[in-house]
């Protein structure tokens, strides 16, 4: 389902007509997004890696090598990407769900906070782990001590994203000619009856719009 249909859902539910203009699908976009993010959260807090495909986005990104990202360094060679759109903070899941290789292969990571970075490789018996680390702007960090990953020009990256429409902008088959509200939203069907509800809950609530809470094709509001 589109976001645009969704909206469509939820202005139909609040019988909301175009001249009124205290509730705008920009206004309901938003919404959207934040009780997509907070169900996401309550619903795969014990299980983040088991979240399902339709909710997650993959992206294309390119690869950097420096010395060091904002004055953290270390023994090893570090890779990074431009910054990421936000990811959604889930229990559990400390970083991206999935990094691969532009091939597709997948690349074996130690996720970590940024502030260990400067302390990495010091042990000579964890010499060989690739740690994987988002620092403070976003950006992701590939830290390893192997001379072929400073080779990695380009990588994959799989996560839940707070904005969806931000991150639209970096998937690998990213088509700019298409409106992003045309464009498959990364919700289950499932889960998007139950936003459709909560939003127009909220919205009638915030808004002090009447509300028609018979199930059936009737407008009954007053």
């Amino acid at each position: 389902m589109t976001k645009k249909e969704i909206i469509y859902q939820i202005l139909e539910k609040l019988n909301i007509h175009s001249d009124d203009t205290r509730i705008t699908e920009e206004l309901v976009s938003s919404f959207i997004d934040t009780k997509r993010a907070m169900l996401l959260k309550q619903q795969y807090s014990k299980s983040a890696w088991n979240l399902p495909a339709d909710t997650k986005q993959e992206l294309c990104l390119s690869l950097s090598l420096v010395d060091k990202v904002d004055g953290y360094s270390c023994a090893g060679k570090i890779l990074t990407t431009e910054a990421l759109p936000a990811s959604i903070k889930i229990k559990g899941k400390e970083g991206p769900l999935l990094v691969r290789k532009k091939d597709g292969s997948v690349i074996s990571l130690s996720i970590i906070a940024v502030e260990r970075v400067p302390y990495l490789f010091q042990n000579r018996y964890i010499q060989n782990i690739t740690y994987c680390a988002i620092d403070l702007n976003g950006k992701l960090l590939i830290i390893s001590n192997n001379d072929k990953h400073k080779f990695l020009k380009n990588i994959k990256v799989t996560d839940i994203f707070e904005s969806p429409e931000e991150a639209l902008k970096y998937e690998c088959d990213y088509d700019s000619s298409v409106d992003s509200w045309d464009i498959e939203y990364p919700c289950e069907l499932a889960m998007v009856d139950v936003m459709v509800e909560l939003i127009t809950k909220d919205l009638v609530k915030t808004l002090s719009i009447p509300g028609d809470n018979k199930n059936d094709a009737l407008d009954d509001r007053r």
